[in-house]
């Protein structure tokens, strides 16, 4: 299933609604996107049900239209400086147009692929992993500088704004938890975590449940690492059109440990609520439905 075809149908199940919920509607897409899309109608009539099963009373938040721009990334420090490879890299990761929304449309009043900048980076297979950013927010790819497998969506900087990027109280917090598409395989996926890290850290671990380990890659106070993943039979699909069902494994953070050049260990991250633990977006922050409240948001 593409994410095409779940639109459409969500979209006829508003067109018969007496009150469409748009909201509920971002929502489910954006559950079914974090859960890699599974591709058959069973992942379609499975969101559709969410969308009919919440109750009316439930209000959801829209994402602002205009996210908060946030003050540069560091004392007297603007947007990294990029090397005219990097600019490549970045315009390629943003498809050389704007952002886009929740619902793929595209997102002018976001910013320009102008506007951003190669922060972090790791190789993987068949490429990079690569994370871009304004100061509106941050955009994840997997490319090879001539395309990529993501659509440039952006994830707003979570937390409070008037500190600006680094304002946060910790050493270091995480902006994403989520799987991105593999670019050396179609059934390959990327389990990331994505976050800020202040100047005291040199060094982020990242550990999932089952004994995972990564490192990260760490620069301009951006890090982001992945551990490998791919999508496997749907074995809970259901209906005429499940046959063939795949969906993307749960692959849960148990920690986020930040060291500082000599070694030391200057903070861990640790999720407080399961919401967390297999992912993290900043929508989660204003859908209105994601409970309990990650912590991630503040």
């Amino acid at each position: 299933m593409t994410d095409q075809m779940l639109k459409d149908a969500l979209a006829a199940l508003a067109e018969r609604a007496p009150d469409p919920a748009d909201d509920l509607i971002e929502r489910a897409v954006r559950t079914a996107d974090r859960r890699r899309r599974t591709r058959t109608a069973a992942a379609c009539a499975a969101a559709l049900a969410l969308a009919v099963a919440v109750p009316a009373a439930v209000t959801a938040v829209r994402e602002p239209s205009a996210p908060s721009v946030l003050s540069s990334p560091g004392p007297g420090k603007g947007l990294p400086e990029n090397t005219p490879e990097e600019r490549a890299l970045a315009r390629a990761c943003m498809r050389n147009g704007p952002p886009t929304g929740s619902m793929g449309e595209k997102r002018p009043d976001k910013g320009s692929a102008s506007d951003f900048r190669v922060l972090t980076e790791m190789p993987v297979p068949g490429g990079r992993l690569v994370e871009v950013g304004s100061r509106r927010g941050y955009v994840l790819c997997v490319g090879n500088g001539r395309g990529n497998t993501e659509p440039p969506k952006l994830h707003t900087w979570p937390g409070k704004p008037g500190g600006g990027l680094f304002g946060f109280g910790a050493p270091l917090r995480v902006d994403g938890i989520m799987q991105v598409q593999a670019l050396s395989d179609s059934n390959g996926l990327h389990a990331v975590v994505v976050g800020r890290a202040k100047p005291s850290v040199a060094r982020v671990h990242v550990a999932w449940e089952g004994g995972r380990e990564a490192e990260a890659a760490v620069r301009n106070g951006f890090f982001v690492t992945q551990t490998p993943a791919e999508m496997m039979p749907d074995r809970k699909a259901t209906g005429p059109m499940s046959k063939g069902a795949m969906t993307g494994p749960t692959i849960r953070v148990a920690s986020v440990t930040g060291y500082d050049a000599a070694g030391r260990s200057r903070y861990t991250w640790r999720p407080k609520v399961r919401t967390e633990q297999a992912g993290f977006a900043p929508e989660d922050c204003t859908d209105g439905l994601t409970r309990p409240r990650p912590t991630l948001c503040d």
